[in-house]
């Protein structure tokens, strides 16, 4: 797969923690995740378009216009390591982190695995 394709996929999956109409959301998780996907950070592990589009929908309630600015990426065979910061929806930088990613066979992200300080 190449790095624009990866790009692409990544910036869909950023979108989609953004999107607070589920309908739209799930649209969005079909261009870029598996439909067996598992994302898992240091607060929870879920995994299915359903229970992850729940966690985001969470995430939102509590952060009012949450989204995520990629700030480094780095890509090699099948896997993505994306340095990100969370913020609301003034565009205050709220958390950094790191994501990493593993893609299936169709180029769509299978694993997803958050990094951040969960105090």
């Amino acid at each position: 797969m190449e790095n624009n394709s990866r790009k692409s996929t990544l910036e869909t999956y950023a979108k989609s923690w953004s999107e607070a109409d589920t309908s739209k959301r799930l649209k969005l998780f079909e261009q870029c995740l598996s439909p067996d996907c598992v994302y898992t950070d240091p607060t929870s592990q879920v995994m299915g378009y359903e229970e992850f589009s729940g966690y985001m929908s969470e995430l939102q309630r509590n952060v009012p216009g949450v989204a995520f600015v990629p700030t480094e990426l780095q890509s090699h065979h099948d896997r993505s390591l994306m340095h990100w910061n969370m913020v609301d929806g003034e565009g205050k930088i709220l958390s950094q982190g790191a994501s990493y990613f593993l893609y299936g066979a169709d180029g769509r992200l299978k694993q997803m695995t958050g990094f951040f300080d969960a105090a």
